[in-house]
Formats: C-alpha cells, sequence, structure tokens
C-alpha cells in the first residue's frame, strides 16, 4: 500500500512510525501505572483525580498554540514541548510524597499538550484525506506492540517493589524525548515558516460557525463527561476494593495495549469507509459497556475485560479528534478547531473527574458509574436521533 503513495507521505510515515514505537516503550512503561502507583505511594482521592484530569485540564492551554507564534513551523511546536515535559519526569528519580508526585505529573501534562493542534496540523497537511484513517492507525499499531512488551515488563519489575518507579520513570522519559526528536525529521508539505500572533478571540470562536462542528462538540461532550466522571474511579476500585498486584496492574497495561491495537485496526478502517456519525454511535455503544462492568463485579478477571473495553475505545477516541477535524477543516482552520475541541475537553476534565469520587462518597459507587452509563447512552440516543446532518 505504502508504494503507492507520494515520497512525501512515504517520509511522513517512516519517521511517524519511527516515533511512534519509541512512544510505545514511554507510554507503555509510565502511563498505565500512574494512577496505580500513585495510589499505593498514598495519593489521596483528589490527587487520583487530578492526575486523571490533568491531561484534560492541560487541553485548555492548547488555545495559546493555534498559530505559529514563533515562526518556526508546526513540527517545532510537536518536538520540544514533548522533549521538555518528557524531561520533566526524569525528576522521578528524586520523589519523596505523593504531592511532588503528582506536581511532576501535573506539569508533564500542561507541556506536552502544546503539541495537539500543530499535530493535527501535520497530519491534515501530509497524510491524504482518503487514507488519513488508516494511515493513523498503522502508525497506532506500531505504538501499541511497543507498548504492550514495556507494560508487561514494568508490571513484572513493580511487583518486586512499587519503590522501582524512581528508576522505570526517568527511564521511561528517555524512550520518550527520543520518540519526540525522530518526528523532528518530518517535513511539513509547502510549509511557509512565518511567525504570526497570538490567536485572536474571533479566530478562535470562528469554528464554532460550524453547526456539524457544534453538534459534534455537544454530542461528545455530554459522552466524554460520562467517561471522565468514572475515569478516576477505576483505580481507585482496583487498588482499593480488587487490591490488584503490580503485576496484575502490567498485565492488564498489556491488554489495554492489546485491545488499543486491534482498535486502531477496526476504526481506523471503519472511520475511511463509514460516515463519522457511524462512527461515534458505535463507539459510545461500546463504551456504555465500561461502566457496567463496574457496576456488576471487582473480580479482577472482569476488570480484566473492562480493561480491554476501555483500550478498544481509547483507540477510537485517539482518532476521532483528528479525523473528524481534518475532514471539516480548512488546512488553515484545523489548528484551531482542534484547540476549541481540546480547550473543551479540558473543561470537562476540570470538573468531572472530580465529581466522580464525591459522588461515590456520598451516594456509592452504584450510582456513579450508573450516572456515567446514564450519559454515555444518551449520547447514543442524541446521535442516532440527529437526522440529516453530515458529520
Amino acid at each position: 500500500m505504502l508504494k503507492k503513495l507520494p515520497l512525501f507521505v512515504r517520509h511522513t510515515f517512516y519517521y511517524d512510525m519511527k516515533a511512534a514505537i519509541l512512544f510505545g516503550i514511554f507510554g507503555g512503561a509510565f502511563l498505565p501505572f500512574i494512577a496505580i502507583v500513585g495510589r499505593k505511594i498514598g495519593a489521596t482521592e483528589f490527587q487520583i483525580a487530578l492526575l486523571m484530569a490533568a491531561p484534560y485540564i492541560a487541553n485548555a492551554f492548547a488555545l495559546l498554540w493555534t498559530e505559529d507564534v514563533f515562526g518556526t513551523g508546526r513540527v517545532w511546536y510537536v518536538v520540544w514541548p514533548n522533549v521538555a515535559g518528557r524531561a520533566a519526569l526524569i525528576g522521578m528519580f528524586f520523589v519523596a510524597s505523593p504531592f511532588i508526585y503528582t506536581l511532576i505529573i501535573f506539569i508533564y501534562m500542561i507541556i506536552t499538550a502544546i503539541p495537539f493542534p500543530s499535530y493535527a496540523s501535520v497530519m491534515k497537511t501530509n497524510y491524504p484525506d482518503k487514507e488519513r484513517g488508516r494511515l493513523m492507525g498503522y502508525i497506532r499499531v506500531g505504538t501499541a506492540c511497543s507498548w504492550i512488551a514495556a507494560s508487561t515488563a514494568v508490571g513484572w519489575i513493580l511487583e518486586k517493589g512499587t519503590i522501582h518507579y524512581h528508576y522505570i520513570f526517568p527511564v521511561a522519559a528517555l524512550f520518550g524525548i527520543l520518540s519526540a526528536l525522530e518526528f523532528g525529521n518530518i517535513k511539513v508539505r509547502r510549509e511557509i515558516k512565518q511567525r504570526e500572533n497570538l490567536a485572536g478571540f474571533s479566530h478562535i470562536t470562528a469554528p464554532l460557525k460550524d453547526e456539524s462542528f457544534r453538534v459534534f462538540l455537544l454530542v461528545y461532550s455530554i459522552f466524554e463527561f460520562g467517561l471522565l466522571l468514572v475515569l478516576p474511579l477505576f483505580p481507585l476500585i482496583q487498588v482499593d476494593k480488587a487490591h490488584i498486584p503490580n503485576f496484575v496492574a502490567g498485565i492488564f497495561g498489556t491488554i489495554f495495549a492489546g485491545m488499543w491495537l486491534a482498535g486502531f485496526f477496526f476504526w481506523g478502517r471503519f472511520v475511511d469507509k463509514h460516515p463519522l456519525k457511524s462512527l461515534l454511535a458505535w463507539l459510545f455503544f461500546v463504551a456504555s459497556g465500561l461502566p457496567f462492568i463496574y457496576l456488576f463485579t471487582y473480580d479482577l478477571w472482569f476488570l480484566a475485560v473492562a480493561q480491554g473495553v476501555a483500550g478498544f475505545i481509547f483507540a477510537a477516541i485517539e482518532l476521532i479528534g483528528y479525523v473528524v477535524i481534518t475532514r471539516m477543516a480548512s488546512p488553515k482552520e484545523t489548528p484551531r478547531y482542534m484547540a476549541v475541541h481540546t480547550v473543551l475537553g479540558g473543561v470537562r476534565g476540570a470538573t468531572a473527574p472530580f465529581l466522580g469520587p464525591i459522588i461515590m462518597n456520598s451516594f456509592g459507587p452504584d450510582i456513579a458509574f450508573g450516572a456515567s452509563a446514564l450519559l454515555m447512552v444518551s449520547a447514543l440516543f442524541f446521535i442516532k436521533a440527529k437526522r440529516g446532518l453530515m458529520i
């Protein structure tokens, strides 16, 4: 398939894939263990909620980076913030308290939110519309393969002592830095590097004039609010109720990555052949099963199934933003559309994860998971009922 594509597309895919494989090592060795390790070293429910909310809160800062304010070109904004953010994780070697642990991860999340608008712009420019979903799906397959190996190995090491995160997370950060540097070899097609001013309010809000985009934002917000509501409850239940061993946490990371990989095969092909409305409907349907699993049991075998469901749906979530926006927006408008999408994600992420533990402590976990399921099912009915809208 790649041989039939233009040279610049193959060049982009080559370095994108190398970066993805290195990121998989970084992500697999670090991301599945953030909340589990945090809880085991004494993080409070609020700190766990903050860890889960951090990437979404950080997205609010995407507004500052919708334009090329330094005149360096879009790839720069993908590479160097990722280098800086991942380098901050080397500080894990010196962490002595849950507060510092949470603070370092929050700083990492804030800095590494900068690339999102520019990454979407690079994907829009360098990958053809008809092939973008499939190519990005293949890239995520590369990530998932190395993620599976890394999460399994790190789970085994942490089983010998949770304290080993002091060494594992900084080493993982080095692979993350190498990943960002590999992405720096990509050249954006027909790019004119020109210093621009920070986006004005009218530029930022311009995408909201697009009716299809507004509908997408509304229905996706209902769905994601339901998902984020219970996101911090998963590690709390796993540690406090199911008493998950670190090695099993690593296996859960492997299951997540395996289904994430399968999800990219499925969703990457699906999105190139079907309307986005169908993609959203299927995503909401599958995702609504996640809180139902936690409603009925905390058995580790069933929670492993939940991890598989989560991996499958997060593959779609990762693709959706980029695919929806690159289809709706022109190359010039793509970073602005992406910024609006990620900023609203920040608003959802700054509220829903903190409500989840409050609802659980006030009314019980069943009510919290039930509310999550209700929101996701509501999003499903909304998107199915909205006829004649092309998204």
